[in-house]
């Protein structure tokens, strides 16, 4: 059974129905709903993989912001020609386990800040990452992982 246009817009869709559907109509929903063409080098298979990981996400509760930013990065430097291995190379892993608790330091108190699957909780405000946090404890911008203690100090 051939994919047609009268299945509607990807939001109407389910997983196992993108195993039907054609390349073009593919890039037809890829552009309703990222609002770019997908890149001219990502297959049929990989825009049905992506795709459905997104309708799974959705179907979730969305996906995580870090993620979102880590996906965004890695399909510039795709479009930008770059290799697959190269596109995921120095991609931040997730910097503590969801649940993790850190205590920091700071301007004479101790902070405690908890690191959720939505982002990084401090006081009862949940924030999209560690660099937020820090910069709105500190009021100046900082390297949340770094800040934090996640990472090295440069000598």
């Amino acid at each position: 059974m051939a994919a047609n246009k009268s299945r509607g817009s990807a939001q109407r869709l389910d997983v196992e129905t993108f195993a039907l559907i054609p390349a073009a109509e593919l890039r037809a929903i890829w552009l309703e709903r990222r609002g770019a063409s997908p890149p001219p080098t990502l297959s049929a298979r990989l825009m049905r993989l992506a795709l459905a990981w997104d309708l799974q996400a959705d179907g979730q509760g969305g996906e995580a912001p870090v993620l979102r930013r880590q996906w965004k990065a890695v399909m510039k430097r795709r479009a930008d020609g770059v290799s697959a291995v190269d596109a995921i190379s120095g991609l931040a892993r997730q910097t503590a386990p969801t649940g993790t608790r850190v205590l920091k330091s700071w301007a004479g108190e101790t902070h405690e800040v908890i690191i959720e699957k939505e982002g990084v909780m401090w006081n009862g405000t949940t924030y999209s990452s560690l660099s937020a946090v820090a910069r709105a404890m500190t009021g100046t911008p900082r390297n949340g992982p770094k800040f934090f203690g996640f990472r090295e100090k440069t000598p």
